[in-house]
């Protein structure tokens, strides 16, 4: 930064003659015990400056970019005025009293508020390179608004070298709880803001917001953990970790959510901030949805209330029902055949398989060949019989295959789910039935064939049932 600096920064410093300092602006007995703006007993830090007109320095590790971010403290108690522009960047100028004053340019970010009282020792900012071009802190001293030969952990640094001849200066500023103090810690409250519900074998986005409980002010730079999962539930805890931004949120991200489900369907989140010297530390906690899938198909199901001999036959073969949230699958042996006095049936199959990564299910029953003779009815056939079910979070489809008779003549079947085939008064035949599940977000049953009467019969020949749950 040049001579451009002798102008007015944001409105709040006034424009002046820039004169180099005398023993008379810069009395020794009045100055404060100013300590180095940076971490305690950091080295390799060192100064120079172009800048003896005005009694500034540059200070640096010398290590550029890789520099930015590092805390910039208060050299000294005082309270806090905010600017920005100029040429100075992001600045922050502290009232000492008694006519002095220090200043803070170029930073990253300002950690403080306008009128705030800070102690010496108190991070007040991040090292930046806001309007200049490599990231270093600009630092003077000031004497009733003029330059002064810059004073720090007791030295008088002037002259100044130039970059070449760069000096290190170990920094005291170690707030340990003697003279001027130690500030307390301000609390700090933390938010989950991440994914509500997580699928296994896809990545999970987890995020939280750090802020102080009295101000609620954001807290910048600080790392918050991530515990998704518990060993308690039979699974493994899973772990990222992120750093606060500007608004205080912290994100990262479990690149392969693996996780159990449990009755209730959910997995316990925890995020933590430490805490550190400055703030207090706090914890959130929090129960994200896992997402699962359940699916069931059977191949014949029957109840026909037969004057002499009511017939019943429990669905044939049965996958029973799968919930998971994992890849896996259900399939019963086939049935060869099912031979009852008005309903015969021959290579009844059903299977229900699962994936993850989204979580997804699909339910299959096939029969290769039917026929329902109920009393009082036409015979009805039925050949190369596939009903599918497919659920995820994002939707559900159901299709049937098939070839039917009625009465030994063909009827042709169209695309369209809930077709009816008259039989006259005494039943009815919905073929490609299509029903939602009740209570899940996404699901359908399909039943390929589905007979009843007005005397209480009840025949379904392939059903599939699908259904996702615990997806927003």
């Amino acid at each position: 930064m040049k001579r451009r600096i002798a102008m007015v920064l944001g409105g709040v410093l006034a424009a002046a003659a820039l004169s180099a300092p005398t023993a008379s602006a810069d009395p020794l007995e009045e100055r404060p015990d100013f300590k180095a703006p940076y971490q305690c007993d950091e080295k390799g830090w060192t100064y120079f400056s172009e800048h003896e007109y005005d009694g500034a320095i540059d200070i640096n590790w010398g290590s550029g970019e890789a520099d930015r971010g590092k805390p910039v403290l208060a050299s000294a108690d005082g309270t806090v005025h905010l600017g920005e522009g100029g040429g100075a960047g992001k600045y922050v100028e502290l009232d000492h009293g008694g006519g002095w004053q220090t200043r803070y340019l170029h930073l990253d970010s300002q950690d403080v508020e306008e009128g705030a009282e800070v102690k010496q020792g108190q991070q007040i900012g991040t090292l930046g390179s806001t309007e200049a071009t490599v990231a270093h802190l600009h630092f003077d001293q000031r004497l009733n608004d003029e330059g002064v030969d810059i004073h720090l952990e007791g030295k008088n640094l002037a002259p100044y070298p130039v970059q070449e001849n760069r000096k290190e200066l170990i920094s005291s500023n170690c707030r340990d709880g003697g003279d001027p103090g130690d500030p307390e810690p301000e609390d700090t409250t933390l938010a989950y803001t991440g994914d509500k519900s997580i699928a296994n074998g896809s990545e999970a986005t987890l995020s939280a917001e750090l802020r102080t409980e009295e101000s609620d002010e954001p807290v910048k730079g600080r790392e918050v953990s991530f515990e998704l999962g518990s060993e308690d539930g039979g699974g493994a805890v899973q772990t990222c970790d992120g750093e606060t931004d500007a608004d205080g949120t912290a994100s990262c991200t479990v690149e392969v959510a693996d996780q159990k489900l449990t009755d209730d369907g959910t997995v316990p989140l925890t995020a933590t901030f430490a805490g550190d010297d400055a703030y207090v530390k706090s914890t959130a906690d929090a129960d994200l949805k896992l997402q699962h899938v359940e699916g069931r198909s059977y191949g014949l199901a029957a109840e026909v209330p037969l004057p002499l001999l009511p017939l019943s036959i429990d669905p044939t073969p049965d996958t029973g029902t799968l919930r998971t949230a994992e890849a896996e699958s259900l399939g019963p042996e086939c049935a060869e055949s099912v031979n009852a006095v008005v309903l015969n049936a021959d290579a009844l199959c059903a299977e229900v398989a699962a994936e993850v990564g989204p979580s997804a299910v699909t339910s299959t029953a096939t029969v290769a060949d039917a026929s329902i003779g109920l009393p009082g009815l036409p015979v009805v056939g039925v050949s190369g019989l596939t009903a599918k079910s497919t659920s995820s979070c994002e939707a559900s489809a159901g299709s049937v295959e098939l070839e039917l008779t009625v009465a030994g003549n063909p009827v042709e079947i169209p695309d369209t789910p809930g077709f009816e085939v008259d039989l006259g008064l005494a039943g009815k035949l919905v073929v490609n039935e299509q029903i939602p599940v009740e209570g899940a977000d996404k699901g359908l049953t399909v039943n390929a064939v589905h007979l009843t009467t007005l005397a209480g019969a009840d025949v379904v020949i392939g059903s599939s049932t699908s259904s996702a749950h615990d997806c927003a």
